[in-house]
């Protein structure tokens, strides 16, 4: 057989590691070695402890308890108590170096060195940077010294994507999107989604496709399959908002701040936290330290990355104490208080009622504003109807209809509506999708169908109509008599526009920028009334005082 080269030599494979085993070989032949030591057993708090100069000399470990969690699920994910583990924690603290370098490598010294485990992120050198660590790690004397008879890397697979134990241990490294034919035991799912790309819905639906079709099924044992997925938060349809609405999964959610609203509670752990605002790891990033990460990500930033869930406090844009509220004069003294939060600069919060006005007996103007989708899958856009009306400045969301619907049922939807409010005598529809043809088809059916091109991108139309909404001009139905406007409409514009929907959002802005025109049409048209020759004036006495034709 032919001699392997010194030069192919892994490195820790040096002259005084030869000596040391010879020198051992020859104790044992005397019968002069002592008997090995028995070693305790470390936990992986311990282990990372242990071993954390072989892969950061000279680097200090700043440990808190949020480590400390999340040792503990991850040890339970380890020993099959926890199946489906998210955690979701904030940048810099520690997590890709804990779940895919220290812990594979606890794993097969402390539990079973013939585990396989299936390592996948979006940004796959990443992914082979820890890889690499964890063969350091491995191959190192230290590990060797501890768990060299236990724990060996096979020559034949020992690469930076696989490198495989003789006790039949396996890690793999594949890109999220391209695991087909990859198996393991242990799933660790490291920052799937791209946060350069998360606004777009092409990549969210990918990477959450990913995960159904592909990795959701790639354990070798179905029984023994482990799904660990680490994450900081970037928007409401990320992969943990994915998998949070399947359900089946313990969630460890570690924000930056503590939020007593938003307090962590898991089968096996709750956040120790008691007071507002108390950081997560002071060990790590202070106060001042947080001030300047929350400077540089915004609002949406802070929400998402450092407090994991992508809505700001009081909403993003459109902010939850701006709305106002009506409802029928009669019944308003009988209505429950509505309670708003209202956030400072500073981030305190206060509490202040709604504003709560009777609902006009008539108006200036009214209409319909639908937003179409192309399919009823049950991923597919909703179909929304809206039904507007208008007094001087003031706009009053006063009905809608939502749902997952196909051509034909959306068609009848849109019949209903409109025969429930005969008397509007305009129907807005946005002419995109299934809009251009459900007018075609009705529109000798039901007459005022109009489609129309809304001005500027979903995002600008947020952005001109939230001062409307600001300055107090906009009514919503009280959540009382309306449950939809606090179960659906209101978080929908809360999480704009890192919602997993913005349905109710296109009908709404798509209705205010109409009612806009119509009132700048009537006054234009009261101004050039005004201003016509007044030889003629004894005639508008005639029958009364002639209605503005724009009036409704």
């Amino acid at each position: 057989m032919a001699r392997r080269k010194r030069d192919d030599w892994p490195d820790w494979l040096n002259d005084d590691v030869i000596f040391a085993e010879l020198a051992e070989r020859e104790l044992a032949e005397r019968g002069d070695l002592p008997a090995p030591k028995e070693r305790r057993p470390l936990t992986l708090r311990e282990f990372v402890h242990e071993f954390w100069d072989v892969l950061e000399p000279g680097t200090p470990l700043a440990w808190g308890w949020a480590l400390d969690a999340m040792c503990l699920h991850l040890e339970a994910a380890a020993r099959r108590e926890i199946k489906r583990l998210i955690i979701n924690v904030p940048p810099g603290t520690m997590k890709s170096s804990l779940c895919n370098v220290f812990f594979p490598a606890w794993v097969w010294a402390e539990l079973d060195p013939g585990e396989r485990f299936l390592a996948v992120a979006f940004n796959e050198s990443l992914s082979l940077r820890d890889s690499m660590a964890m063969r350091r790690l491995v191959e190192s004397p230290e590990y060797q010294e501890r768990y060299g008879e236990r724990v060996q890397l096979t020559r034949d697979q020992n690469s930076k994507s696989q490198f495989d134990t003789t006790a039949r241990g396996r890690r793999l490294v594949k890109p999220i999107t391209s695991a087909t034919g990859a198996r393991g035991n242990i799933l660790l799912i490291d920052d799937p989604n791209n946060a350069a790309e998360i606004d777009s819905r092409a990549h969210r639906r990918t990477i959450n496709n990913a995960y159904d079709q592909s990795l959701s099924r790639r354990g070798a044992d179905p029984k023994r399959y482990v799904q660990i997925v680490i994450m900081q938060r970037l928007h409401e349809e990320d992969l943990t908002g994915h998998l949070e609405r399947k359900g089946g999964w313990e969630i460890l959610r570690l924000p930056e701040k503590y939020e007593p609203e938003h307090h962590t509670r898991t089968s096996i752990w709750e956040d120790p936290r008691t007071e507002p605002g108390e950081l997560l790891f002071p060990e790590f990033r202070d106060e001042q330290d947080y001030q300047q990460a929350a400077l540089d990500l915004g609002s949406f930033g802070v929400a998402g990355q450092l407090q994991q869930r992508p809505v700001p406090v009081g909403g993003g844009i459109v902010k939850s104490w701006w709305w106002r509220y009506h409802a029928p004069a009669h019944l308003i003294p009988s209505l429950p208080p509505l309670r708003l939060k209202v956030v400072a600069e500073d981030g305190s919060v206060t509490e202040v009622d709604a504003v709560v006005v009777p609902t006009p007996e008539t108006f200036d103007f009214t209409l319909t504003s639908w937003d179409f989708a192309f399919k009823d899958k049950k991923d597919s856009d909703f179909v929304v109807g809206q039904a507007w009306g208008s007094k001087g400045a003031e706009s009053f969301l006063l009905d809608q209809v939502r749902g997952r619907w196909d051509y034909v049922k959306s068609k009848a939807a849109l019949l209903a509506f409109a025969e429930v409010h005969a008397s509007i005598p305009e129907h807005l529809i946005e002419d995109k999708a299934n809009g251009p043809a459900i007018i075609s088809d009705l529109r000798s059916t039901v007459p005022g169908l109009i489609a129309y091109e809304p001005e500027g991108s979903k995002q600008s139309r947020v952005s001109a109509e939230s001062s409307t909404i600001q300055a107090g001009n906009v009514y919503l139905p009280h959540p009382s008599l309306a449950a939809w406007v606090s179960s659906e409409y209101l978080p929908e514009w809360a999480q704009f526009p890192n919602g997993a929907n913005d349905d109710q959002i296109d009908p709404t802005t798509q209705a205010l920028q109409r009612l806009k025109q119509k009132r700048r049409a009537w006054l234009k048209a009261q101004e050039k009334n005004n201003a016509q020759p007044t030889a003629l004036t004894g005639l508008a006495g005639i029958g009364g005082q002639k209605p503005s034709m724009f009036r409704r």
